[in-house]
C-alpha cells in the first residue's frame, strides 16, 4: 500500500524490513545523506515539520525510508506512518486506519486525537511527493497538527516542485512544509559509498579506483551512479570512455531524460540552486551534457532534412514544450554555451533559422522580453 505502521512490538522491525526492502536501506550509513539526516530527525522530534526536495535521482524513496527505519530503531515508542501519496488511492482513509490502531478505537475525533497526542508522538513521512495536488491530504494533516504541534510532525520528501512552487504547497497547508532543505549531489566519498553498497547488493565488481571517473560522468547523482555501474557490469569498463554510447544505455537514457526536461522548465537561477548547473553555467554531469548534445526526436532528420543537427535539437525542445515559453538562457544550455562563450545573437539567429525552415508545419512566436513559444 505504500505505508507502514511502526510500533514498539517485537515484530515491528521485521514488518519494516519486509515493507521497505531493508537489505538496501540497512546498508546505508546513518549519515549517507550527510548532515541533513541528523537535522531532519532533530526537527521531527522537536515538533518541527520539514520539507526535503531535489532533482530526479537523488533518492527520495531511500531518504524517506531511511528516516522511518532510524526512527523505528532509535525511538520505537514514537508512532510513525510512512505514506506514498502517489501510490495510495485513498490517503486519508489510510491515515484514519493507522490512527485508529494507535488510538485503539474506530471513533476518531478531535477530542480522542488531542487526548492521545498529550502523551504520544506521531510522525508522518510523505514519500515521493511530485505535486501539490494532494490538497485534501495536506489539509487533513494540517488540521491534525493544529491539535498538538509538538507531538504531531510531518516530513515531506518531494521533487523540485516543492522548491519551484513552494507557495502553491503553502496555500494548502502553511504549517507542513517548512523549513525546506535541498539534498545535494554526492561528493567522491559518497560515490564510493554507493559503489560499495551496489557491489554488495547486486554482486557487481565496480572498482573503487574508478569512483572519480564515475563522479565526473554522473555528477554525483545517485541514480546516475547506479546506472553507470550497471552499464559497466554488462558492457565492461571501456564503456566509461565512450559517453556517447553510455547515454544510449536505456536505464541511463531514461534517468537523463528526466533531468534534461527540467532545463526547459526551470530558470537558470533555479537550475543553479538545484544543482543542475554549476555556478559557471556548465551542466553538473558530463553524461547529461552529452545527452543534451545528442537530444533529438527519432526520425527528425527525415521529417526535416534541411535542418542541421543543432537546429533539430532546438526544434525538439520546442515540440516537447509546445505552448510553453522557452527563454534564451534555456536555449543557451541546449546549444552548449558557457559563460565565456555565451552569445545572445547566435541564439536569436538559430531560432530564426529553425522558424524559417519549419513554417509550413509549426509556428514559433516571439514574445518580446520573454523568449519564444511554439503554437
Amino acid at each position: 500500500m505504500g505505508r507502514t505502521n511502526l510500533n514498539s512490538s517485537n515484530d515491528s522491525l521485521g514488518h519494516m524490513k519486509n515493507f521497505i526492502n531493508a537489505s538496501i536501506i540497512e546498508k546505508l550509513p546513518e549519515k549517507h545523506f550527510r548532515k541533513i539526516t541528523e537535522e531532519v530527525l532533530h526537527n521531527l522530534l522537536n515538533g518541527q515539520c520539514t520539507g526535503i526536495y531535489g532533482i530526479p535521482g537523488y533518492g527520495m524513496d531511500y531518504f524517506a525510508k531511511q528516516i522511518a527505519l532510524l526512527l523505528e530503531k532509535k525511538f520505537p515508542q514514537i508512532r510513525t506512518i510512512l505514506l506514498n501519496p502517489e501510490l495510495d488511492n485513498n490517503k486519508i482513509k489510510v491515515l484514519y486506519k493507522e490512527l485508529s490502531l494507535f488510538l485503539k478505537t474506530t471513533k476518531i475525533d478531535e477530542i480522542s486525537v488531542s487526548h492521545y497526542l498529550e502523551n504520544n508522538k506521531i510522525i508522518v513521512i510523505l514519500s515521493e511527493v511530485y505535486h501539490w495536488k494532494h490538497k485534501d491530504l495536506f489539509k487533513f494533516l494540517s488540521a491534525v497538527r493544529e491539535l498538538n504541534q509538538q507531538n504531531f510532525t510531518v516530513l515531506t520528501v518531494a521533487d523540485y516542485t516543492l522548491y519551484k512552487y513552494t507557495n502553491k504547497y503553502l496555500e494548502t497547508a502553511n504549517n507542513l512544509f517548512t523549513p525546506l532543505r535541498k539534498i545535494h549531489n554526492f561528493d567522491l566519498s559518497g560515490v564510493k559509498r554507493i559503489i560499495k553498497i551496489n557491489n554488495e547488493e547486486y554482486k557487481w565488481n565496480t572498482p573503487l579506483n574508478l569512483a572519480r571517473k564515475i563522479l565526473f560522468l554522473s555528477g554525483g547523482n545517485p541514480a546516475l551512479v547506479y546506472c553507470v555501474c550497471m552499464a559497466m557490469y554488462y558492457e565492461g569498463e571501456k564503456i566509461l570512455d565512450h559517453p556517447e554510447k553510455l547515454v544510449k544505455y536505456q536505464p541511463l537514457n531514461f534517468r537523463l531524460s528526466e533531468i534534461a526536461k527540467l532545463i526547459t522548465i526551470l530558470t537558470v537561477e533555479e537550475q543553479i540552486h538545484l544543482g543542475i548547473l554549476n555556478n559557471n553555467g556548465t551542466v553538473f554531469s558530463e553524461l547529461l551534457s552529452t545527452y543534451i548534445k545528442e537530444i533529438e526526436f527519432e526520425g527528425m532528420d527525415k521529417l526535416f532534412p534541411d535542418l542541421t543537427k543543432t537546429e533539430r535539437k532546438i526544434l525538439t525542445i520546442f515540440v516537447q514544450n509546445k505552448g510553453k515559453v522557452i527563454d534564451k538562457d534555456q536555449l543557451s544550455i541546449i546549444l552548449g554555451q558557457r559563460a565565456d562563450t555565451y552569445s545572445e545573437w547566435a541564439i536569436y539567429k538559430a531560432v530564426a533559422r529553425v522558424r524559417d525552415k519549419i513554417e509550413n508545419r509549426y509556428v514559433i512566436k516571439t514574445l518580446k522580453g520573454r523568449g519564444w513559444r511554439m503554437e
